[in-house]
C-alpha cells in the first residue's frame, strides 16, 4: 500500500518495476478526449463526474492510479479521494497526470476505433 493520496511518476515507475498490481483511471475531461488519441494501457475511461456508475469495473484487489490533464490534478485528486471514502483505500492519484506518464515513456495504447470520440489530428 502506498503512504499518501498523491503518487509521482517515479514512485509510479517503481511498482511497476517491482511487479504491482495496478489499475489505471482515466479522468480526464471530455473536451481532452476530443484530442486523445492515447490513454495509459488498459486504463478505464471514465464520463465527467460519472466514477459511481463504474465502481463494478475497477477492482478492489488493485492499487488504484487515476489521472487526468487538469491543472493542479484536482480533478483526479478529487476522484481518488471520492473512491477512497466508498472503500477502495489503496486509490491514489498520479502527480502530473498523463502529461508526466507520457513524459517517462510508459506504456501508452491508442484508443480504440470503436470510441466515439473523433479523433482530430492536426498536420
Amino acid at each position: 500500500m502506498i503512504e499518501g493520496l498523491g503518487v509521482t511518476v517515479n514512485e509510479l515507475k517503481s511498482l511497476m518495476k517491482r511487479g504491482d498490481q495496478l489499475f489505471f483511471v482515466d479522468d480526464r475531461h471530455h473536451q481532452d478526449w476530443d484530442w486523445a488519441v492515447k490513454k495509459v494501457r488498459g486504463a478505464l475511461r471514465l464520463n465527467d463526474d460519472e466514477v459511481e456508475k463504474h465502481l463494478k469495473q475497477i477492482p478492489r484487489d488493485r492499487t488504484i492510479i487515476v489521472y487526468s490533464t487538469c491543472p493542479g490534478d484536482e480533478r483526479s485528486s478529487r476522484t481518488a479521494k471520492l473512491l477512497q471514502q466508498l472503500g477502495w483505500n489503496d486509490s491514489h492519484f498520479l502527480v502530473g497526470g498523463f502529461n508526466a506518464y507520457c513524459e517517462e515513456g510508459l506504456p501508452v495504447e491508442d484508443i480504440g476505433a470503436g470510441d466515439s470520440t473523433k479523433k482530430i489530428m492536426l498536420l
